[in-house]
């Protein structure tokens, strides 16, 4: 099992530098142990999926092991049926799995034991 297990919850586009930063930081910081870390991205958050340097980001931290995590609802709202949404399911990248809500994701993670921060 591993030493620290987090969930970041990012609701707003300009958030996701400083939660990408904090995990890159603490990956940097548990050399010894490697953490469980899973990204819940909801709300307006979502339009990150259409910025490329963001989507280098996401797979910067996915490769280091963090899981990134979309909010169906919020991808519905965001693309509003518009098949050409960056944010559309089909269009994610294959590491992000989509959940039913994310604050019901973050609610079961938290019950697991996962510290909660939101940057």
């Amino acid at each position: 099992m591993n030493d620290y297990r987090v969930i970041f919850h990012v609701d707003e586009k300009e958030r996701m530098p400083v939660a990408v930063g904090n995990i890159m930081n603490l990956v940097k910081d548990t050399e010894s142990g490697k953490p469980e870390i899973e990204l819940v991205i909801n709300g307006t958050a979502i339009a990150v999926f259409g910025d490329d340097a963001v989507l280098q980001q996401l797979t910067a931290i996915h490769n280091l092991g963090a899981k990134i995590v979309a909010c169906r609802n919020s991808i519905r709202m965001f693309c509003n049926n518009n098949p050409e949404c960056p944010a559309a399911e089909d269009k994610l990248p294959s590491f992000v799995k989509v959940v039913r809500a994310g604050v019901t994701e973050i609610i079961k993670r938290q019950h697991e034991g996962y510290a909660y921060i939101k940057p």
